[in-house]
């Protein structure tokens, strides 16, 4: 007999644990640039307070004369907004006689729904993330180089990575897409360089030591040109919220007795050095609303206190 709750209890385990194994690897690799964390926040928005930058807080004193009056600087409160996204699948629908048909175990179907489920959650939650990261970061022009008519070099990274000044170092790891990278591979080995250190399948290292995490996210791609994303420690941050909720019920009335998959949760997307801005972009925004870059507004004192620079290249 079919077991609902064996059934939704197995599609859950599969998922959870495909996610977890997924999410362990991608930490490690992108270098913490892009962060896959368990963190449920109350609300619509994640806000965080801290503490800005005073600029020119030391001084030269004075020690001959101690009338003399000083300025005075203030401590300043600034708030980081993330913002929660409410995603869901549609009905999934199959027969068990399907599978009984052919002498296999109808469950097996939630072995199936779950590994492609989690696969489906990292990829949404990773192409929010990237699309949340290139328009706030888009929006601050200090920190995007835009070389659109250039196809991507080692030089034109050294130039993006040089947008941050003394703490370019600070940028972990170069985000982009397979088409980018194919046209810096060719444009390296034209010029007899040799190219990258293979590590693993999809990420590779620049003779700097930054890591290159390459997926063809809509974001990274934009008709005739490339986004490629410079980010430092923590410069995105993806939060599950442990919502989780999937039900499967039966369904007659058809030829064959079916059976019916739904599930929902969200997650929170933030950016480091940028506030979601409430007012303008508003609760559970879609696609379009997030990748809007005036629904971000910058809130670190310093652009190298920030997520990372963006490169627009051929």
């Amino acid at each position: 007999m079919f077991d609902l709750e064996k059934f939704n209890k197995q599609t859950y385990t599969v998922m959870t644990e495909t996610i977890d194994q997924e999410v362990q690897v991608f930490n490690a690799q992108s270098g913490g640039t892009i962060e896959l964390v368990a963190k449920p926040f109350q609300g619509d928005f994640d806000i965080n307070a801290s503490f800005k930058l005073i600029a020119g807080l030391v001084r030269h004193r004075d020690v001959n004369n101690g009338t003399n009056a000083i300025n005075q600087k203030r401590l300043e409160q600034i708030k980081d907004v993330g913002v929660k996204i409410a995603a869901g699948t549609d009905e999934i629908v199959w027969e068990s006689a399907q599978y009984r048909w052919i002498m296999q175990n109808p469950e097996l179907a939630a072995v199936k729904i779950g590994e492609q489920l989690a696969k489906g959650q990292i990829a949404n939650m990773l192409n929010s993330g990237i699309k949340s990261a290139v328009s706030a970061i888009r929006g601050n022009t200090d920190v995007t180089l835009d070389k659109g008519e250039q196809a991507l070099d080692y030089a034109l990274l050294t130039q993006a990575g040089a947008l941050f000044g003394d703490r370019s170092n600070a940028i972990k790891a170069w985000i982009l897409h397979s088409g980018a990278l194919t046209k810096l591979q060719l444009k390296a080995l034209a010029n007899s360089e040799r190219l990258f250190t293979y590590d693993s399948v999809a990420v590779f290292r620049d003779p700097f030591g930054r890591v290159f995490v390459v997926t063809d996210s809509p974001d990274l791609v934009d008709t005739n040109k490339f986004n490629v994303l410079g980010l430092t420690e923590g410069g995105v941050v993806i939060a599950n919220q442990n919502d989780f909720d999937g039900i499967t019920t039966h369904a007659t009335g058809k030829e064959n007795i079916q059976r019916t998959y739904q599930a929902e949760w969200s997650y929170g997307v933030s950016v480091k050095g940028y506030a979601w801005d409430i007012a303008a972009g508003g609760a559970n925004p879609n696609a379009a609303t997030l990748a809007t870059p005036t629904n971000w507004k910058k809130t670190a004192t310093s652009n190298k206190d920030t997520a990372g620079v963006l490169l627009i290249t051929q």
